[in-house]
């Protein structure tokens, strides 16, 4: 049996539904309509981590790039702005405050469409982390009372796997 690293889960109030259904009663989820919206969620969480975390942003994908949508926020790092705020929570100290050992981009085919996947490696590069995302749709079957269930592990790729 493996052990589970505790996660920060941050969704995107429009995809709740439909990632974790009746689970959202148990988990602790942080709710983001922007990036703008994250970075006081995870200093906040600086004052009460206890553990490392894995940060799993949840949201919908876009139609054709497959891009993690975070509320008003599309995660793409070529748009400066995005990557300016990446930069900006490494440069703080964020996220080694937090412990972060990995973040996943919890949407529908984040690691499949050519942008997606480049956008994948470029975070990857900018937070020198371990950085997830997805080859198949997700739902809330993907997900328990603890978060993202491991025993669906197959569906992620990390972007180091990626060419």
């Amino acid at each position: 049996m493996s052990v589970r690293i505790a996660t920060l889960n941050i969704i995107s109030p429009d995809a709740e539904h439909v990632y974790l259904g009746a689970v959202a009663r148990c988990l602790d989820v942080h709710r983001a309509n922007s990036l703008a919206e994250v970075r006081p969620i995870l200093e906040r969480q600086v004052e009460t981590s206890t553990e490392p975390v894995i940060l799993d942003l949840m949201g919908h994908s876009t139609r054709d790039h497959h891009l993690l949508r975070l509320g008003d926020s599309v995660i793409d790092m070529l748009n400066p702005s995005v990557a300016r705020f990446f930069k900006s929570i490494v440069e703080d100290g964020l996220l080694s405050r937090l412990e972060v050992t990995a973040v996943r981009l919890m949407g529908c085919e984040t690691a499949v469409a050519p942008a997606g996947r480049r956008t994948l490696r470029m975070l990857a590069n900018t937070l020198r982390l371990p950085v997830f995302g997805s080859i198949k749709p997700i739902g809330k079957s993907y997900y328990d009372e603890l978060g993202f269930n491991p025993a669906f592990n197959s569906v992620l790729v990390e972007a180091s796997e990626l060419l």
